[in-house]
């Protein structure tokens, strides 16, 4: 190892926060940042800014860009950073398998070039705080790794942007949905998911333009997804002119939470989000049924997972959920990756397993295009956008996929889009 690889690696292991924001780039990307609706703006009626952020895509101006292609490769590995335990393994199971299907394909028509193929090599984020992090420091200097796919969990991607920002290793995010995370102005991340800035829009509007609720609840975990998650919302929602009249957290590992509840009905509400993952949110709502709340529930993408139907029981009937993307369109690149994922793993393709593949795909043609250096892999990902089996991604200046989400409810605990 180089001597200043040496000293990157050192840097990296004991970065956990604090990165630096970078400066415009050449580039002139003209969306709005988050593709923010009018209504929704903070301080629309306050005159001009001083200044507007986020008008410019992040640059990474350090050198590399010269290096030479190394010789001597048997293949072009990739950094996969997944849970492999906990809450999310089964989600991350279906990550894994969008990108198992997008490397094993991609490999099929060549790899790279004849001989040299592409390889995944999968980390778990989920063994301690920072273990992302850790990861790919590992993946980088040990493995050799060109770029990363993941991490899934909002406070490991949170870490391991950190890190990739000393290691200056390019990263796709397919599957976090903070939308903090490309604020950081990092200019090696970029996502090919929509956030949850897309969902709190969706369900804003929803809630109190089209369903005219006025008196709104919040019903949420206690953890990082829903915290970061239901930011957008309640600023949304205040500035449609309804304030949430209360934000009441509940814990997965709690049985009950009828203080919760009870403070929820004193609050007289006509709507109530629940946010959280699918199976404890599934509890939730089934226990605000339970205690007479027939208020409307509406919530994000995690409701509609199956987990959510099967906590909930018949309390799921009704919940509104938010979606990523439309998965009954008939073109042919989305049918044709439907048949080929149902035929591989024997069940349709969900959000995690689709964006992985899209993401995948995206990824692997920035290094065709660049070659094997990672800060030109870095440049082709910023300057290119993609027309995914998901459809076509819309980027703004960070670099996030801000495509709009729709809706689904749930009916005889089948998840349906409407």
């Amino acid at each position: 190892m180089t001597r200043r690889g040496t000293i990157a690696r050192a840097a990296a292991l004991f970065v956990v926060a604090g990165a630096a924001a970078s400066s415009a780039q050449d580039a002139k990307p003209s969306e709005r940042y988050g593709d923010t609706p009018e209504e929704l703006l903070p301080h629309r009626q306050a005159g001009e800014p001083y200044a507007r952020l986020f008008k410019e895509a992040p640059v990474f101006r350090g050198p590399g860009r010269d290096l030479p292609e190394p010789t001597g490769l048997d293949a072009v590995r990739i950094g996969v950073i997944a849970p492999l335990t906990g809450e999310d393994a089964a989600l991350g199971a279906r990550m894994q398998e969008g990108v198992a299907l997008a490397i094993d394909e991609a490999n099929a028509a060549g790899g790279l070039r004849p001989g040299l193929p592409f390889r995944t090599v999968v980390r778990d984020e989920n063994l301690t705080w920072g273990a992302a992090g850790n990861a790919a420091v590992d993946l980088t200097y040990d493995e050799g790794v060109w770029a990363f796919l993941g991490a899934f969990e909002d406070s490991a991607s949170h870490v391991l942007t950190r890190v990739i920002l000393k290691i200056e290793t390019p990263m796709v995010n397919t599957a976090g949905t903070d939308p903090t995370l490309t604020e950081h102005m990092i200019p090696w991340v970029v996502r090919v998911r929509p956030d949850d800035r897309q969902t709190c829009y969706a369900l804003a509007r929803r809630i109190v333009e089209t369903d005219r609720h006025e008196r709104i609840a919040v019903f949420r975990a206690n953890d990082r997804y829903a915290r970061a998650g239901i930011g957008e919302f309640t600023d949304a929602v205040r500035r449609l002119g309804h304030p949430v009249l209360l934000e009441e957290r509940f814990e997965s590992k709690d049985a009950s939470w009828t203080a919760q509840i009870e403070r929820l009905r004193g609050v007289r509400p006509d709507a109530i989000v629940v946010w959280g993952r699918a199976a404890t949110a599934g509890r939730a709502v089934k226990a605000l049924r339970a205690a007479g709340l027939t208020q409307p529930v509406y919530g994000p993408e995690r409701l509609a997972d199956a987990a959510f139907a099967e906590a909930a029981g018949a309390a799921a009937d009704g919940v509104v959920f938010t979606y990523p993307y439309d998965p009954r369109r008939r073109d042919p690149a989305w049918v044709s990756f439907v048949a080929r994922y149902r035929a591989r793993f024997g069940r349709d393709p969900e959000p995690p397993a689709s964006y992985a593949y899209d993401g995948t795909r995206y990824l692997l043609q920035a290094i065709r295009d660049a070659g094997l250096n990672r800060a030109r892999i870095r440049e082709r990902l910023f300057a290119d956008t993609f027309d995914g089996v998901t459809g076509p991604a819309h980027f703004d200046s960070t670099h996030n996929n801000v495509v709009p989400s729709m809706f689904g409810h749930v009916e005889h605990g089948k998840a349906l889009l409407e």
